[in-house]
């Protein structure tokens, strides 16, 4: 029934042979489907065109099971013909024997030993870890990870990661690491036309982005904030968005947790830039939507 849905909604149209030719069902069994289908739309969502053989949405249709999936209907456009093309992405190599390992450390909360490959260094370099969670920002993977080396969490690069054979030795400070303040507090963007636009520019990133109350709201984790400011292309002054208000939803307090010894509240990135946010940055908790806000990329390696 989803997929009789989906193609009244972007087809406009369907009939028996539809159900034939997409699940090589009998002509019997085809009327079955198409006549329950037809069952649960509510009056006036189709009608019959018996010139052409088949039915057809009305204006007033609307899908049972809501909008449909763009990506199915996609391909099968392409495979009939339909001219559609779509950029090349320059995609990581993903090592999944290195994810799997990754996984099984973060379920059982386990530390485990890295050689690390970063900008700056010449060589790979040993990292003691604690991963807590897996990352992407739309374009490569990251693992999230306490650095018992660094005492502070970061963003590792699944791309540059070899996990070591080594078990964790008495050396080092492999103790359960502190709570991610930085992963569990949620930061609410307020974003809006840049005011470097002119009025039909605005107008036209307002459609762009289905902008109708005068400002678009996101959320993010803080420890992805810069993330979400590169990606969205917020921290160049060309921009055609800019934020104009931040807020900062905190976590539970629990200060035994949070002021351990070794805790780096800033959060950092071992993907080539160590990330540091400070009152800089985006302002302080509640800030009024009328200030503008940048992310800090201080530090960077």
């Amino acid at each position: 029934m989803r997929f009789l849905d989906g193609l009244l909604f972007w087809e406009g149209r369907v009939n028996r042979r539809d159900i034939i030719d997409a699940f090589r069902v009998s002509q019997p069994q085809a009327a079955l489907d198409l006549k329950a289908y037809l069952a649960s739309l509510a009056p006036g969502q189709v009608f019959y065109d018996t010139r052409q053989r088949r039915y057809e949405a009305t204006s007033s249709f609307r899908p049972i099971y809501g909008t449909p999936d763009i990506g199915p209907w996609l391909e099968r456009s392409r495979l009939s013909g339909l001219s559609i093309e779509v950029l090349p992405t320059l995609d990581r190599p993903l090592d999944h024997d290195l994810m799997a390992k990754l996984y099984r450390a973060i379920r059982d909360r386990t530390a485990i030993i890295i050689a690390y490959q970063t900008m700056r260094r010449a060589g790979a370099e040993d990292r003691p870890i604690t991963p807590t969670a897996f990352v992407s920002d739309g374009q490569r993977w990251h693992v999230r990870a306490y650095c018992h080396l660094r005492r502070g969490y970061r963003d590792f690069v699944l791309s540059r990661i070899a996990l070591s054979e080594a078990s964790m030795t008495k050396g080092h400070n492999t103790t359960f690491p502190p709570i991610d303040l930085d992963w569990e507090t949620w930061v609410t963007l307020w974003l809006a036309p840049a005011a470097h636009l002119e009025d039909n520019q605005r107008r036209a990133v307002c459609w762009d982005y289905g902008i109708t109350q005068g400002h678009l709201t996101v959320q993010v984790r803080r420890a992805l904030e810069f993330y979400a400011m590169r990606r969205w292309g917020l921290d160049r002054p060309e921009s055609r968005l800019s934020t104009i208000g931040r807020f900062e939803t905190a976590p539970p307090a629990d200060p035994k947790v949070s002021q351990r010894e070794g805790y780096n509240h800033c959060p950092q990135n071992d993907a080539g830039s160590e990330i540091q946010q400070s009152g800089e940055v985006g302002g302080r908790v509640g800030a009024h939507p009328a200030s503008q806000q940048k992310v800090s990329g201080r530090n960077r390696r």
